[in-house]
């Protein structure tokens, strides 16, 4: 059963089939992981697995309606779920939010007065501003720009996965690297970085 497509596990999956579900979740739940750390810029693996868990179950529900469209896939739908359930997690706990990341920013900052010169922290600590700043933007380019560079998803997955269209897609990809530009570049003299998936290390 392994080898079969997510397709062919979602359309079992709807029918009842719980190890067809089991499988897809295997399957997925990693890139799914990754995706809610780097979208609300959470370090705390134990908030993200239950987030996780919420986005599976609501998939299971939601299953026996799933319905494929052009361009789209089992992956982004998943995807879709999870932001959803991400900005519920983002509107309920706001406030738990800015707190979490004002304390990391604290951190990170102790550690380069006591060893500014350890190239280790430093990587650590440019990753965290890319965090931070992702973090920062607005939901919708920040679910864009989350999909298109750290997974890697298609325009079109990328619309299907947050309701929209690729035209707006497109607009919302230009608008978001524009910010993180303008954020970075305050921090860097020489060309920002480009956001990419080594960056946001605390996601594992």
């Amino acid at each position: 059963m392994g080898d079969r497509t997510d397709a062919a596990l979602i359309s079992a999956a709807g029918g009842g089939d719980r190890e067809a579900f089991g499988i897809l979740v295997e399957r997925h739940h990693r890139a799914v992981m990754r995706f809610a750390c780097r979208f609300l810029g959470i370090v705390d693996r134990h908030t993200t697995e239950d987030l996780v868990q919420d986005v599976f179950l609501n998939a299971w529900r939601a299953a026996p309606r799933f319905r494929s469209r052009p361009g789209a896939s089992v992956f982004s739908w998943l995807l879709r779920i999870a932001t959803n359930t991400c900005l519920n997690y983002r509107r309920d706990r706001r406030l738990r939010l800015a707190v979490s990341m004002d304390e990391d920013r604290e951190t990170s900052g102790r550690d380069r007065t006591h060893d500014a010169a350890d190239a280790i922290l430093v990587a650590k600590e440019r990753a965290l501003q890319v965090q931070a700043a992702v973090a920062d933007l607005p939901p919708a380019q920040r679910a864009a720009i989350v999909l298109r560079e750290f997974h890697g998803l298609s325009y079109t997955e990328i619309a299907d996965a947050i309701g929209t269209s690729v035209s707006a897609v497109e607009s919302l990809l230009v608008r978001a690297r524009r910010a993180l530009s303008s954020v970075l570049s305050t921090t860097e003299t020489e060309t920002p970085p480009q956001v990419s998936p080594e960056l946001g290390v605390e996601c594992l």
